[in-house]
């Protein structure tokens, strides 16, 4: 529900309805005199509700057009209120502050009428209540044989030319063969064209799966299928009957011949494209397990559904194939066995590489370069837009892949769309994907849990889906980085368009067309290149446009632009992080409305207006040099902010007897605050912190380190001290303390005693262990009987230590370990080699003797059979994080 808009537009009302803390609402005569007005709104949008959430369930085939068109119609109208109201707001705001430069409101007013509104609720109201938009009743299905034909094509099973499967099929035959008896469900999972049926075919009709199991069946499930069709299905495909003659039976009576068709046999059944559990309970009852050794291998799209089936079964997820097999599938498919002349060689591989390793993507070009003639030229014309000849094929390979988006819940659209706005190939970090998405509004709440939380689990989802593909991993293990399959991504810009969700603009698009870019289109979210600023044309309003990202590094922001932004006054997204600037634009206190704000700026001093932007949940600011800045006397009016990520060491203005106005109740993220000695004031000014940066500072007379335990939601903490001190410094006499709910943990510089390790050690949650750059200090660590319960990494770089002592029971849940630029250490301990879950050693190939002690450690494990240990020599310029 929160995709359309309404969820966040009813917040917006009843904030301007019931709270008066808001500066742009407090002494506001348009909202006191509106207010009647405002509530009516309210409680009409309010009755809309429940469609919204029964438009999930009304989506049968025949309804999809008309919920589409009716669902747009909603989305435009909630859209056309959340401009009027916000309009008003930041033009009485900006009138009541004259130092700011005054804008053109009325023209922008006059396009936004709040009567039509109004009629236009009333109008969606009346379709609503229309009989015809009543969803079928529960349990109706679509008339049965509509789905035999087609299930009955599928199971006319045929070979393709198959490239980069030989190992998974092997791997599943081999599997469906095992010795246990029981009835077993193996799934296959991967993203729409991957492969999952044509590897599934592969082994149906391997010659020992045939051989072994007495009957074999296959059925395809779809999104849309009858429970009648498919049992229809499976008994054609085992032969029993013909599809007239079982038509004809009840499906009680259908069910029973396909029970006794598989009792006391060994069958085999592939359960194809597999989108719902309900399919699978539709279905599993009528399989008998008679300990004879049948199995089930199910493919589908979505990691649920495979669990589902079976929880501790195995799962075999489908990878992208490599370039070259790209190349070789390309190449067979093209010329069969004939070779390919030299000539399309070159082009003809740069084709394959740009299918990403996406087997339909490759077949579909094939196709293209099959009809063509083979020359050079044609060959290095599709080299250079493998996309749009997919995109535009005839047979609309696209719509395999929009099954996906079809299947997906309302909540999960606008963040999958989203993503498309992002540059072919790019790596998207996490962290800023979740900020963004939950400035945006898309973000259900759930209870008491973190809306960032419920952000990543719909990330999370959306890769357990195939939609998202892992680019990178924390050391944890979790997600870092995520990218999305070019083709994934044009699907996204086709729907974004569809629905003015969000516009591409890049240089050439705007130079093609016109000396200025104007904004007639009602699209909500802008995502351009650095360009795009020069071409704006600063006399034309655009108030419907709420977001605003830059991606392309090609231009330097300089003041005589600032009135660009007028055009955008209700902006809730900037981002221009990839804009260098060596101010921050005053024009920015104009956007009132902003919740991300990201710049790339030179700026030491943030300035005071900017506190004004009381909406704010995110402020990233990045630089060129490490220095310090001073955030403003006012820091703590914008009492929303959630996130501030400056890369400098940043310094919070001390206050005397803070009060409850002077504490950031919302802020979770902080990087990098400068505590110096005794902070604990400072410390209760962010309680619910969860990740924190901090420089520590010091001195003889203030040593102590700061007492971290008054963070107790404090899950990542990096402590850097920039001041080397001496050994001999009071410093090593530090006593340090840190939250239980501590997960990561990053110490750089601080010159701590190896004896101080012992707090650290019992940490319960502790899965993150990183000591930098004499961390601690010390020639012997001894882990003793401890255990670092939790932890999963650990990495020491340069260290003095020289001798540590460990067993393996000290690191019961250790899966990597780095050693780097320790070059006093004599060895690893012999007993890390037996710690049963370690899968990585990273060391330094200058340290010799670290290498020979790895070394020996791998040769031990493989000699006991472990051959999953690996370590990794790595060289002076690597980095691992």
């Amino acid at each position: 529900m929160a995709n359309t808009g309404l969820e966040l537009l009813m917040e917006n009302l009843k904030h301007i309805i019931y709270c008066d803390n808001n500066p742009l609402i407090k002494n506001n005569l348009f909202v006191q005199d509106k207010r009647p007005q405002i509530l009516f709104l309210y409680q009409e949008l309010a009755s809309l509700r429940t469609f919204v959430i029964d438009m999930e369930v009304a989506k049968k085939p025949k309804e999809l057009k008309k919920v589409g068109n009716l669902e747009r119609r909603l989305r435009n109208m909630v859209e056309e209120v959340e401009d009027i109201v916000d309009l008003f707001l930041t033009s009485t705001f900006i009138r009541n502050n004259t130092s700011m430069t005054m804008c053109d409101f009325d023209s922008m007013i006059h396009s936004l009428n709040f009567d039509r509104v109004m009629e236009e609720i009333r109008d969606v109201k009346e379709e609503i209540m229309d009989k015809k938009m009543q969803p079928r009743p529960e349990g109706v299905q679509p008339a049965a044989g509509a789905m035999i034909s087609r299930n009955l094509s599928s199971a006319v099973l045929k070979e393709e030319i198959l490239v980069g499967l030989d190992d998974a099929s092997m791997v599943l035959v081999e599997r469906l063969t095992g010795n246990h008896k029981n009835l077993d469900v193996i799934s296959v999972v991967g993203m729409g064209g991957l492969g999952k049926t044509t590897l599934a075919t592969k082994v149906f009709n391997d010659r020992f799966i045939v051989y072994h199991f007495h009957v074999r069946a296959w059925v395809l499930v779809s999104q849309s299928y009858g429970k009648k069709d498919l049992l229809i299905s499976l008994l054609t495909s085992i032969g029993k009957l013909t599809p007239e003659e079982i038509n004809k039976l009840k499906i009680d009576k259908i069910s029973e011949l396909l029970y006794k068709s598989l009792k006391g046999k060994r069958y085999f059944i592939v359960i194809d494209d597999v989108w719902s559990a309900k399919a699978w309970d539709d279905l599993k009852m009528y399989f008998p397990n008679d300990n004879t050794g049948s199995r089930i291998l199910l493919t589908t799209r979505l990691s649920e559904i495979a669990f589902y089936a079976k929880p501790s079964g195995f799962a075999h997820f489908l990878r992208f194939l490599t370039n070259e097999e790209s190349w070789e599938l390309l190449r067979r498919k093209v010329f069969q066995e004939d070779g390919c002349p030299e000539r399309l060689i070159k082009p003809g591989k740069q084709i394959a590489k740009k299918c990403q390793g996406l087997p339909l993507a490759v077949v579909v070009i094939a196709g293209v370069l099959v009809k063509g003639e083979k020359s050079q030229e044609l060959w290095e014309k599709v080299a250079e837009s493998v996309n749009s000849y997919i995109v535009g094929n005839p047979k609309g390979y696209l719509d395999t892949l929009a099954l996906s988006y079809n299947h997906l819940p309302r909540h999960l659209r606008d963040c999958f769309l989203y993503v498309g706005g992002f540059p072919e190939d790019c790596k998207i970090p996490v962290r800023r994907l979740i900020w963004l998405w939950v400035a945006e509004g898309f973000i259900r709440e759930e209870g008491e849990r973190l809306l960032e939380e419920v952000a990543e689990d719909y990330l999370m989802d959306l890769v357990d889906r195939s939609l998202l593909i892992v680019a990178k991993r924390r050391s944890n293990g979790g997600v870092k980085a995520c990218r999305i399959h070019d083709l994934l991504r044009e699907l996204c810009l086709k729907k974004a368009k569809e629905e003015n969700f969000l516009q591409q603009i890049s240089r050439s698009s705007y130079l093609s067309s016109s000396k200025f870019i104007r904004f007639t289109d009602k699209q909500r979210r802008l995502f351009a290149d650095s360009n795009f600023f020069t071409e704006i044309s600063t006399d034309h309003s655009a108030p419907h446009i709420r977001s605003f990202l830059c991606f392309n590094k090609e231009w330097y922001f300089s003041l005589g632009v600032q009135r660009c932004f007028h055009p955008f006054l209700l902006l809730r997204v900037l981002d221009l992080q990839t804009i260098h600037t060596s101010t921050v634009p005053l024009a920015l206190e104009l956007l009132v409305h902003l919740r991300h704000l990201a710049l790339w700026s030179e700026v030491t001093k943030l300035p005071s207006s900017v506190c004004n932007l009381w909406n704010l949940q995110t402020l990233i600011l990045k630089e060129n040099y490490s220095g310090f800045m001073k955030l403003p006397e006012n820091i703590s009016k914008m009492i929303n902010l959630r996130h501030l990520w400056i890369e400098m060491i940043i310094s919070i203005p001390d206050v005397h007897n803070p009060t409850n106005s002077h504490v950031f109740f919302n802020l979770q993220t902080i990087s990098m605050l400068q505590l110096h000695g005794r902070a604990e004031s400072l410390l209760k000014r962010i309680p619910n912190v969860r990740k924190l940066g901090c420089a520590v500072y010091g001195d003889q007379k203030d040593y102590a380190f700061p007492n971290f335990v008054l963070l107790d939601h404090l899950e990542t903490l990096k402590v850097i001290q920039p001041e080397v001190q001496e050994v001999e410094s009071l410093l090593s006499k530090k006593l340090i303390s840190f939250p239980v709910t501590l997960k990561k943990l990053t110490l750089s510089g601080c010159r701590l005693p190896w004896s101080g390790m012992s707090k650290i050690q019992w940490l319960p949650n502790l899965e993150v262990l990183k000591l930098l750059n004499y961390a601690f200090e010390g020639p012997s660590w001894d882990t003793g009987e401890g255990q670092f319960h939790q932890l999963k990494f650990l990495k020491l770089q340069n260290l003095d230590i020289q001798q540590w002592d460990a067993y393996s029971s000290n690191f019961p849940c250790l899966k990597r370990l780095v050693l780097l630029e320790c070059y006093y250490l004599k060895g690893i301990p012999d007993e890390v080699g037996d710690i049963p879950t370690l899968e990585i050693i990273d060391i330094d190939k200058r340290n010799h003797s670290l290498v020979k002690s790895a070394d020996k450690i791998r040769e031990e494990q493989h000699t006991m059979g472990n051959y999953e240990l690996k370590v990794n020599v790595i060289g002076f310029l690597t980095s691992i994080r």
